[in-house]
């Protein structure tokens, strides 16, 4: 069985079915507007939904244009070049420069500890030591 991708995953309020622009853009702008959310956190993208992923986003879905303009309408995407932002992403979600420095900072640490380890147990230099090689400062 092939490996499977670790699962990323994006915050929902369990209350966004209360939220009056949700409700005034109709089910189906719902719809796009939850895929659009899982699009923006897969594709590291920050909450903005290119407008060539759109046809992708918005499978299965009709009068995709007035969905868009529905979501525009009651400013839960904003029109930006190229595409739409999604106006609250950065209410939940943290930058993908955050995320990724959060996973440089927890690489790290976890190499440092290793590094600790293996020398603790007597073994000074070992070749595949993110320490040892001098990728990671001690």
């Amino acid at each position: 069985m092939p490996k499977q991708a670790p699962s990323v995953y994006v915050p929902l309020d369990v209350n966004y079915m209360r939220d009056p622009r949700i409700r005034r853009a109709g089910p189906d702008a719902e719809l796009l507007y939850l895929r659009a959310l899982a699009y923006a956190k897969g594709g590291e993208t920050d909450g903005f939904v290119h407008d060539y992923d759109l046809d992708v986003i918005a499978v299965g879905l009709k009068a995709i244009p007035g969905r868009v303009n529905a979501l525009v309408r009651e400013e839960a995407w904003e029109v930006r070049e190229g595409g739409w932002f999604i106006t609250g992403w950065f209410n939940w979600n943290q930058s993908v420069a955050e995320l990724r420095d959060q996973r440089k900072r927890k690489a790290e640490g976890a190499a440092k500890t290793n590094h600790k380890r293996h020398v603790e147990e007597g073994t000074a230099y070992r070749a595949g030591c993110l320490v040892c090689i001098g990728e990671v400062a001690a």
